[in-house]
Formats: C-alpha cells, structure tokens, sequence
C-alpha cells in the first residue's frame, strides 16, 4: 500500500525531466511519440525513456509512462508492444485510459502497476472499485471533485488515489470532450486536442471566453487534499517549459512537506512562470464556484510572459549541468588493515550495498593516516547523487594511503552503487495474442432507439422501437413498455442513483456512463446499456465492459469499418448514435450562468463562433451539469446499408431541439419508412472515415 505523499511532476521533454527531478519530485510522468495524451509534446523515443529511468532510478525518483490514448483493433498490436518495452526498460507504472489495453497490460505483465488516466473519469466510489477489480492499482481522479466527494471514495476502497493540484483545467470532465475531434478532427481521447475552449465566443450579444477556465493552483490546500485521501499530487504541463516545471515543483515540494497556507512570494512565482489570465483557481475541490472558476474576459493568447530574466535564470540553474540537488543519503564503511587491500563500502536505505577493494596501504614514513582526515576525504561526494550522512571508519596505526587513491575508491564506489540503483528488476511477460474474431453475419435490420429531450419529443417517438427517457423527464410523461432510462452522463453520488433506479424499474433497461453504477445495476439483474461516454473504442474494451453490459454504444469516434471490427469479434448487442447533435462537453461549471449572468438552465443558450457556428448549451436543473452540442446534427438515414452491414443492432437517435413534427419524421426515415431528406447542413461524424 502506498503509505506517502507522492509528488507527480510532467517531463514533456529531458530537460524538463532533469527540472523535475532536481527541484524535489517523488516521480515523474512522460510520454512515448506515439500513445500519449499530449502529442503535441516533445515526447520521448525508447533510448530516452531508458535513459531517462536510470537517471531517475539513481535518485530514487520513479517514472510513469502515459500510454493514455484511445487504441483502435489495429494498434492494439502495437500499443501492447510500447508496454512490453515499458516493462524491459524499467518504467515504475503506466498511466491507461483504454479498457482495452488495460486488460491486455494487465495480462501481459500483471506486476506492472497501472494508473488509470483521469480520462477514465472517475467520480464515484463504485468506479474506483471497478476500476481496482481489472487490475488498476492507482485511479487519477476527475478533476471535477470535491473535498467531501473525495473522502467519501477514500473510505470506500484502498486503492491509491492521485489527483491533479496545478496546471490547466479542463472545462469538459476529461475523456467526454469530443469538441476539438467533431469541429476538426482533432481527438482529444487520442492526443490531438486543438483546445476549441480556449476561443472567443459570441452570445446574447456579448463576445466571451465562455468555455475557458482559469488555472489550478492547490499549494494552500495540500493538507485538506491529504485528509480526503489524496496521496499522489500531480502536476500539469508536459508542454510547458522546463523552467514552468522548476518553478512549479520546487514550489509544491515545499507545501508537501509542510502544509501550510500560500505564502505571496510564492503564489507570485507561481504567476510569473506562467499563469492563463490574471489569477489562480482552486477549481472544484472547495466547493464549485463558477465565476471564480473562470476566465470570461480574458484571452487564451494573455499567458503570464511576466517572468522576468532573472527568475527564468534562477529556474534555469537549479538544473544545470553543474547541480546535483538530488541528494541519496548513503553509509561508508572504510577499512584500511596493514598488508591487506583496503576496502570502502557503500549502502542505501532501499537496501543496496557495493563494495570496493583498494591498494595495500603503506608504512607512514611521517604522518599516518588517521580516521577523521579519511572520513572527511570520503564524505567529499562532489557532483555524485550522493551525500554520505555517517562513516564507520576501521584504521590501523602507522600507516598511510594516498588521497588519490581514497579518491579513486569512491569514486569506483559510487559508480557501483548508481549502477546497482539502475539495475531493472525481470519480470515475466507473456505474449500477446490478437483478439479472436469470429466473423458474425448481420441479418437483422436494426432497431432505433430515439433520445428525447422534453415531453412533445416523448409523444412523436411513439414509433421508435426504444424511448430512451432522461431521468429529470421520467416522471412527467406516461412511460410504457418501450422506455428506458438514460442515468445523468456524470454521477458523483452512485448509491442515491441506485435506489432512483429501483423506484422507477424501466421496462428496456438504463443507460449509464458509470462503471461502478452498471456494474451495480447488472449484478441486481437490471438490462444495462453502457453509454457513448465511457469511450468502447476496440474489441478487447467491449469484451471488458460486457461483464456488466448487456449492450454497449460505441464510441463515436469510431469509423463503420471499426464498428464492422468490434461487432464482428463478440457476441454482443452494440448500439451507435446515428443521428443528431453530439455531446461534444459535459461540465460542472455552469456555463449556462457565463451567459445569461445567472444560474437559469431551464432552457438552453447558444455560443457562436467566429466561423458562425452555433453550440446549444444544455442545463441539467437537478445537477447543473452541463452539456455542449454539436452545432450540426450527424446524419446518415441515407446510409442504412452501412451501418447495418458494421454490426450495429441499435441506431441512436438524439434529439435535442427538433420539434415533434420533424421528430417523427426523423424515426420515420431511420426505420425505412419513409425517403430520406438531407439536412441542409450535417456531418457524417466518423463513420464514413
């Protein structure tokens, strides 16, 4: 059990890595040129990552790899291989979002710690422990969660929990922001994002950064983050400078080891070095507070360039190539016997020892070599990451033997005990094996299930085979044999959410976005369908969650020929959202209020931006949570062949703000019934790519 607090520092690049680790980080996170999360990063190729762990290794420092993107049936392969060659180099734990690759991992090698990726979204006790159960040791937390909420899941499960306490902030619960991937094709679930939150938008005649928060800053909050159960604190800013990672680390070391209010010297630093806008926020955790929490007025470009030379120097030396902050205490043992080789021992406290043999010392001809002036000589560790804190020192009378060559003996040792302290532990690797596709034939034609959005809605999709019916509506229109139950797409308190289910007992079964509330559910025999929101993406993620799914809405990232991949490997029910404006965000901020200046979500605004596109905004009125639509429906009533040929049992359809008439005539068209009438503007998502 991991029983410290951690201090989790970004290596974007080597020398930010060097920053890191000489300005007092516990670990460090990286990423390799292919799965990570910030691709956009330098990155690090294999001979840096193994250069990188020993380096880290020999200071006592541990390092993660972020293998946190989304992997197709094709790459799987491939990814499988990236942690192969994670477990031969040395890497202390891997950071996952994929289901898939996680169970793939976690055969592989079932030694190997697996973080899960704050994209994996965690928000509940029941997630972390579904999560703990398919082999995560760590869960990275949303950062949307509060004191209360996080000291609820701490008492409820032993895993570690790590949790984000400077940097940017997402305005979208991390893995359900599709704005960046349906605006331009850039997906934020595979390390693409292009940052759509931090533009200029138009509405009610007002032109804002309504989507953009301010950065994180938790140094003062460092002991409440410890008694709700935080143990590793993790840093954002793997593109950020090397500088930024200095400044930032060598600040948060501090806090971390003495938790005590931000002092103003170094809050100012901490702005200095780069800060979005004109302050810091301290985001969810106090309590959600959505004007202090964002950044209306003030422009993505406006970043802190206020670091004046002198302290951007001052950052810079503290991981020069002439430092060695990074100090590992050590004991000596030297013995110097007459006519026997003399011998200098080195020990760690992680229970390594070297051992070097010297010359024969010779007769003392004047002064004799004495314990205090040897032990001096030895303590003497100059650039090495050592710092000797205590000699026994075992000297015979009347003897002597040269400072080159007690010199030369530690030198020799020190090399030995880094070399010792790189050293990679084995661990057995099994191989992987692609999954088994058994090739399906899809005779069926599909049902459609529609997604209603009020009660007219309700009434004009009497035709659809399913009504999928929000929770907030269920209880307003006369539910009968075809509704189901759609479950909020984020749910922080799983048990009150169990019981609602209970109560109402819908007909066709509840949709949810909740690991641990599907799992909750499926044990209790309730028809659960696993939600667009936990990112299915590949066949081994799919035979993962079918345990608590009896149908699964793929991710809509994915292509029809993925569709084809993924339906045609199992035996499982598949649904996909096939018309409609996507949930492109969902937030806990209310960004209903940035507009309309008040917390009014019972109906929705728009934002335009600066190419004219319109994005409805949806308030959840129990919750505030909420959610950003596509400014286009996708569509593809034209294209029934392709999608009944990928395997899908299940053609969603969302409905937002479509009146009844055009409703109906949408289900019409979905259930061949009626020709097909192209929107005037549309997207095929990504289903044609």
């Amino acid at each position: 059990m991991f029983d410290h607090a951690e201090l989790l520092a970004p290596a974007g690049k080597y020398e930010s890595l060097i920053a890191a680790v000489q300005n007092g980080a516990d670990a460090v996170y990286l990423g390799e040129k292919k799965f990570s999360a910030r691709k956009n990063a330098s990155n690090f190729t294999w001979e840096e990552i193994k250069e990188a762990v020993r380096y880290c290794h020999v200071r006592g420092v541990k390092v993660h790899l972020a293998l946190n993107t989304l992997a197709s049936g094709g790459e799987m392969k491939e990814m499988a291989k990236s942690f192969e060659k994670a477990v031969l180099n040395g890497i202390d734990a891997v950071i996952v979002q994929d289901l898939g690759a996680a169970k793939i991992f976690h055969k592989i090698c079932p030694e190997m710690p697996l973080h899960a990726s704050t994209q994996l979204g965690a928000c509940n006790a029941a997630d972390v422990e579904f999560l703990q159960k398919h082999g995560f040791t760590r869960v990275v937390l949303a950062r949307e969660l509060s004191y209360n909420e996080i000291r609820v899941i701490k008492e409820s499960t032993d895993a570690e929990l790590e949790a984000f306490v400077h940097g940017a902030l997402c305005i979208c619960f991390s893995g359900r922001c599709l704005m960046s991937s349906f605006i331009g094709g850039r997906s934020g679930n595979r390390g693409m994002c292009a940052q759509p939150c931090r533009q200029l938008y138009t509405a009610l005649g007002k032109k804002r950064y309504f989507l953009s928060p301010r950065d994180l800053c938790m140094a003062g909050e460092i002991s409440a983050m410890k008694e709700a159960g935080i143990t590793s604190f993790k840093i954002e800013g793997r593109m950020k400078s090397p500088e930024y990672v200095a400044a930032v680390t060598s600040v948060y070391r501090k806090y971390i080891d003495d938790s005590v209010p931000l002092n103003k010297d170094d809050e100012e630093l901490l702005k200095k070095i780069f800060v979005r806008g004109d302050g810091f926020t301290k985001g969810y955790f106090c309590g959600i507070n959505t004007p202090e929490l964002m950044n209306y007025s003030i422009s993505n470009d406006r970043i802190s360039q206020n670091a004046d030379e002198k302290t951007v120097r001052l950052m810079k030396k503290t991981f020069s190539k002439e430092v060695e902050n990074r100090k590992v205490k050590v004991s000596g043992e030297l013995k110097i016997k007459k006519d026997e080789k003399s011998t200098f021992k080195l020990s760690d406290t992680d229970g390594n020892t070297v051992l070097v043999f010297g010359d024969i010392p010779d007769d003392a001809i004047k002064v004799p070599l004495d314990e205090k002036s040897a032990s001096e000589r030895m303590k003497k560790m100059g650039q090495t990451p050592f710092t000797l804190e205590n000699i026994l020192t075992e000297i015979d009378c009347g003897i002597t033997l040269s400072a080159a060559k007690l010199n030369q003996m530690r030198r020799e040792c020190c090399e030995l005990l880094e070399k010792k302290r790189a050293e990679i532990p084995l661990h057995a690797i099994s191989e992987y094996t692609d999954t088994v596709v058994c090739k399906k034939t899809f005779e069926k034609k599909p049902l459609i299930s529609a997604q209603i959005s009020n009660k007219e809605q309700f009434y004009a999709a009497q035709s659809a085979d399913i009504i999928i019916v929000p929770l907030d509506l269920w209880e307003s229109v006369p539910i009968n044999g075809k509704c189901a139950l759609l479950l909020p797409g984020i749910i922080f308190n799983e048990n009150e959410m169990i019981e609602s289910v209970f109560k109402l007992n819908p007909p066709r079964g509840v949709y949810a976005a909740s690991y641990g509330v599907l799992s909750k559910l499926h044990e209790k025999g309730f028809f659960t369908i696993c939600d667009f929101g936990l990112n299915i993406f590949n066949a081994d993620a799919a035979c993962l969650i079918s345990e608590i799914s009896d149908r699964i809405t793929l991710s809509p990232e994915m292509s029809l020929k993925e569709i084809e991949n993924v339906s045609g490997a199992h035996n499982m029910s598949y649904e996909v959202l096939s018309y409609g404006k996507q949930a492109v965000m969902v937030s806990r901020a209310c960004l209903v209020r940035g507009v309309r200046g008040k917390c009014e979500c019972t109906s929705p605004v728009v934002i335009k931006d600066k190419k004219g596109a319109e994005f409805q905004i949806f308030g959840d009125i129990k919750t505030h949570i909420n959610t950003v639509y596509n400014s286009v429906p996708t569509f593809m009533a034209d294209k029934l062949h392709a999608l009944k040929k990928s395997g899908a049992e299940v053609l969603r359809l969302v409905f937002t703000d479509e009146n009844p008439a055009y409703t109906e005539k949408i289900i019409r068209m979905y259930k061949a019934i009626s020709k097909p009438e192209i929107p005037e503007k549309f997207t095929r998502g990504y289903f044609m790519k």
